[in-house]
């Protein structure tokens, strides 16, 4: 079940979103480090109309596409392959690029979430994702 980490910061609450319109095309990149979870995130991004310029597992490799790409929006997941984290890539990335981020986890808790306002994100969704809602906040990119 979809469901917002209870904070005190500035990051929009996703999980309140009521409308919806159908979407501008935005250009995205996935990064998660589970292959199927990223391949349904995929599936239904393009099916919503939008167009998916990449697919990363590591923070590394997310910059690397990031900066080929210039994505509109990077979905990131926290928890990743390799020595740095979602965070990691998402504050780099926003620094570099400007390119928000939206942050998606199984594992919400509010230190994590305190680091990540740092990125500036979007807003928090946690796994597993409702399709509707993460359409629903796309809507509103």
């Amino acid at each position: 079940m979809l469901a917002s980490i209870p904070h005190d910061s500035n990051a929009p609450d996703v999980s309140d979103s009521t409308s919806y319109n159908a979407p501008r095309s935005l250009r995205i990149l996935i990064v998660e480090d589970e292959i199927l979870i990223a391949l349904d995130m995929r599936d239904l991004l393009e099916e919503s109309g939008h167009v998916v310029v990449g697919i990363a597992d590591s923070a590394d490799h997310a910059v690397a596409i990031a900066v080929r790409e210039r994505p509109d929006l990077i979905l990131m997941d926290i928890v990743l392959a390799g020595p740095h984290d979602g965070i990691d890539a998402a504050l780099e990335l926003r620094e570099r690029l400007d390119v928000p981020s939206l942050f998606i986890t199984a594992h919400p808790d509010l230190p994590m979430r305190e680091r990540a306002e740092a990125a500036r994100p979007l807003g928090f969704l946690v796994k597993p994702l409702d399709e509707g809602m993460l359409r629903r906040v796309l809507a509103r990119v």
